[in-house]
């Protein structure tokens, strides 16, 4: 499992991972608008919420530690978050994400607005 010693903001592979996973729940004319710059810590955080929500209706989230308390520091909620997107997202890279079309579309609509309205621009 991928830690995050210090939350230093979003790598080269974050944004990979994080683009995989827009691409997945909401397309490719979505995805294009993330990218290191306009990925912030409230994307990140919507985006771990995103995958922790869908933990009932997906398989591969079983491994995923989810936050003791979901109100904490904002860097140890980062950590948290990087950690999860980092864990959950290779098998979105690589198209093998198995989360069920009922789930996705159910709880894409959920945070599709939110996820956006945090980017940088």
């Amino acid at each position: 499992m991928s830690e995050v010693s210090e939350y230093g903001g979003v790598s080269y592979e974050d944004t990979r991972k994080i683009k995989a996973i827009i691409r997945s729940f909401y397309g490719e004319e979505t995805a294009v608008r993330f990218t290191t710059s306009s990925i912030s810590d409230e994307t990140v955080h919507r985006i771990a919420i995103l995958l922790s929500e869908t933990v009932d209706c997906s398989q591969w989230m079983d491994a995923v530690p989810n936050p003791e308390d979901i109100i904490r520091p904002t860097k140890s909620l980062q950590k948290w978050a990087l950690r999860l997107i980092r864990e959950a997202g290779e098998p979105f890279l690589q198209g093998a994400e198995g989360v069920t079309i009922a789930c996705k579309n159910f709880r894409a609509a959920q945070f599709k607005t939110d996820i956006l309205f945090s980017l940088k621009y």
